[in-house]
């Protein structure tokens, strides 16, 4: 009889047995779903960042070119908005609040340092309103030590995921503001 046993139990597995693999297999997968939305989440936030690394740089190598005007200028503060109802140009220097004509030939040849910059800051708004969207940026300029530097902030919104049910219950926002922030002596 114990002969009779022994073969029914190598006979294969039970019905709980599978069941506890099953679940097993299920937790496993919904933790790797879990961990594929957080990728997805940070990897959106890394090209975020990215790109507003690129956009200071890029501006500060246009202020560079631009050194006649921009390592001349007092202390003044630029901001540059982005979005779509305030697009625009806000600065202490009316001249870089309107776009030159200059480069297309027209009646304002030969332009000026200040018209340069402020065609070279147009640009740069148009190209920071396909990148990051809704946007502002700011660039403030002043003299230390009779040197000028000027800091390049670039504020955006960023939404986040939450790792976990603790994080989630601690952020009460979906939408992180972020900045970056670089500092340039043109």
């Amino acid at each position: 009889m114990s002969r009779r046993n022994k073969t029914r139990r190598l006979l294969g597995f039970s019905l709980v047995e599978v069941m506890v693999a099953l679940i097993i297999i299920c937790v496993g997968l919904l933790g790797i779903a879990k961990l594929q939305a957080l990728m997805l989440s940070n990897t959106g936030a890394s090209r975020m960042r990215a790109l507003a690394a690129l956009e200071a740089s890029s501006i500060a190598a246009t202020m560079h070119s631009d050194r006649d005007y921009w390592a001349g200028t007092p202390a003044t503060s630029t901001i540059v908005n982005d979005t779509v109802a305030n697009k625009g140009i806000t600065s202490a220097d009316s001249t870089l609040q309107t776009t030159p004509n200059c480069y297309t030939g027209g009646s304002d040849a030969p332009c000026s340092a200040a018209k340069i910059a402020a065609f070279d800051l147009q640009n740069w708004l148009n190209d920071m309103y396909g990148t990051l969207r809704g946007s502002t940026s700011t660039i403030a300029c002043g003299t230390n030590v009779g040197v000028v530097s000027c800091t390049i902030t670039i504020n955006w919104q960023e939404q986040t995921l939450a790792a976990n049910a603790q994080e989630a219950a601690a952020t009460t926002n979906v939408f992180q503001s972020q900045n970056y922030q670089l500092v340039v002596n043109p």
